[in-house]
């Protein structure tokens, strides 16, 4: 019943989405160009050029703790050029903060962080369990609040709940006001977020958006006309929109109407909750201005099932919290990137664009390249393999593209598929008995070659070859079945993600598996599916179901 009350909230959406989307294109491509003026106090940020008031950080002055950022979170100091542009491009940030008794359950991830990041670990690996959802936030606000204040980014924070310490205690700021004023505000809000009661158990996160529009929205032309937008950070864990009622849709409402104005949503989630991580990456799927973190760990995971060549460093993950990320590094944890793609990722991250770095074509001098600029760099901390490792694993490059472009030089088209070089024509030919061509393939036939091993097909095929080659069987691959767009939401794997061993095999093994049951879940496939379709995602969620029993229980 919860699911089937979810994918009704979120099949409303499309015909929502449709206005807010008419300007989504034009308000990224103004973010892509270059901060003028705090959201509460317009014109005291140092970006504004016609700003002279001493009472702000010059802009030389941010652009230092910016570097010092940077240099701190051993990112590349080739990334400053990126940074610089995505801070350039914000006006102001604003925090909404749950702060509902559903944010003590102890169920969340807080980090044990070496000094010189040479270790990150979660605490419950020590042994010491799980620490509350509120735990976890509050590590992210330390964090975010000390950058907010030495790199002048203001930003205002909202707590979803009177906390009944009057209107001061609800919402408070850093950075709004003038430099004299920082360490009283960073002592203030510290102290609200320590002394925090989560008594009250409803979280009416919708009525504080609704707010927060109307508020963004008397400015948003000007914003819009000087390149600008607000982002604005949902700390939450969903509990309340998980449940049957109508808060759900009233959150959905709420979120497509702040779609239409020059917003960045970041929603930051403290849950491992299924239901809540689907709600929430659906919506990410609807609306283009949206984007779902989830913790350190559990986001690394995402990136890796799906670009294993990255090692995902904290820095940036820290980062993208902030909103100091371009849309293009967002999609890390969205799909596999091509080699242009990663040509155009190493270039954003290494070089800044000063310096061109050989394309992928000329296979040898691009990695050659990329391999001295690793050279300089420190080795991060890979959350995967619990080692440290170079941001970039060349080795991995050369298995998933290496040969390929050697023997097509001139193929500057190629993109990797997850499922592997050559599989995806294989599978069919097999079904088909060697002629791809042929008319009697049934698609029984065609379930059978994914989901058993020949000659004999009686034993069931790995589960990393079950979700590597699940595309396959849509179309228009498989031309056994009809097409639906539903089949265009599965989001590929990278079959290098699976190539360790152990536990690190076993826990990405888990996640995939998890988010594979999420998008074959039958209360969340469409009702327009014709028998044919039906019987592919219930065969499908059948043999993964026994696989997953037979291996990852």
């Amino acid at each position: 019943e919860p699911q089937l009350f979810m994918t009704t909230i979120m099949d409303d959406i499309e015909s929502k989405v449709q206005n807010a989307s008419l300007n989504d294109g034009n308000r990224k491509a103004q973010r892509r160009k270059t901060h003028t003026g705090s959201f509460t106090q317009p014109s005291t940020h140092p970006g504004d050029k016609s700003h002279s008031n001493k009472s702000v950080p010059s802009l030389s002055s941010c652009r230092k703790y910016i570097r010092h950022y940077i240099d701190s979170l051993q990112l590349p100091p080739g990334f400053f050029a990126a940074v610089m542009k995505s801070y350039e491009s914000i006006d102001s940030r604003k925090w909404l903060i749950e702060n509902s008794a559903s944010m003590n359950i102890q169920d969340a991830h807080a980090m044990m962080v070496g000094f010189k990041l040479e270790y990150i670990a979660s605490v419950e690996f020590f042994g010491s369990g799980y620490v509350t959802r509120w735990q976890e936030f509050s590590q992210t606000f330390d964090f975010h609040v000390k950058m907010s204040a030495r790199c002048w980014i203001p930003t205002e924070f909202w707590l979803v709940n009177d906390s009944g310490e009057g209107a001061d205690s609800q919402r408070f700021s850093v950075a709004c006001g003038s430099k004299k004023d920082l360490g009283e505000e960073r002592e203030m809000a510290y102290k609200i977020i320590n002394s925090a009661t989560l008594e009250e158990k409803r979280n009416p996160l919708a009525s504080q958006l609704r707010r927060i529009e109307k508020r963004i929205a008397k400015n948003a032309l000007e914003l819009t006309t000087n390149n600008k937008h607000i982002v604005l950070m949902l700390c939450t864990d969903g509990d309340e929109l998980g449940r049957k009622g109508s808060a759900a849709q009233d959150f959905v409402d709420s979120v497509v109407a702040l779609s239409k104005l020059p917003v960045k949503i970041i929603v930051r989630l403290y849950t491992d909750d299924d239901r809540i991580i689907d709600f929430f990456n659906r919506l990410d799927s609807k609306l283009t201005d949206i984007e779902v973190l989830d913790d350190y760990f559990g986001e690394a995971m995402e990136v890796y099932l799906h670009n294993p060549w990255l090692t995902y460093g904290l820095g940036l993950h820290r980062l993208r919290e902030a909103g100091l990320t371009s849309d293009f590094v967002g999609e890390l944890d969205e799909r596999c990137f091509s080699i242009e793609d990663i040509h155009r990722f190493c270039e954003e991250f290494f070089t800044g664009g000063e310096v061109d770095l050989p394309h992928p074509n000329n296979w040898d001098a691009f990695i050659s390249s990329l391999a001295t600029i690793l050279s300089n760099e420190k080795q991060q901390w890979n959350p995967i393999m619990r080692r440290q490792t170079a941001w970039i694993d060349i080795k991995k490059l050369e298995k998933m593209f290496g040969r390929r472009k050697r023997h097509s030089m001139s193929n500057t088209s190629f993109q990797y598929s997850g499922a592997g070089v050559g599989r995806r024509e294989s599978l069919s030919s097999e079904a088909s008995g060697g002629d791809s061509n042929r008319d009697d393939v049934t698609l029984e036939q065609v379930i059978q070659r994914w989901s058993h091993q020949p000659p004999d097909y009686k034993k069931l095929n790995s589960m990393q070859d079950l979700l590597v080659n699940m595309p396959m069987l849509f179309p228009p691959t498989n031309t056994t079945v009809e097409s639906h767009e539903y089949f265009g939401k599965w989001k590929s794997l990278s079959r290098e993600a699976f190539t360790g061993e152990g536990e690190e095999l076993n826990s990405l093994l888990k996640r995939a598996a998890r988010r594979s049951k999420l998008f074959l879940h039958p209360d969340k496939l469409p009702k327009d599916m014709t028998k044919s379709q039906t019987l592919l995602f219930q065969t499908i969620w059948d043999v993964v179901q026994e696989q997953e029993m037979k291996t990852l229980r």
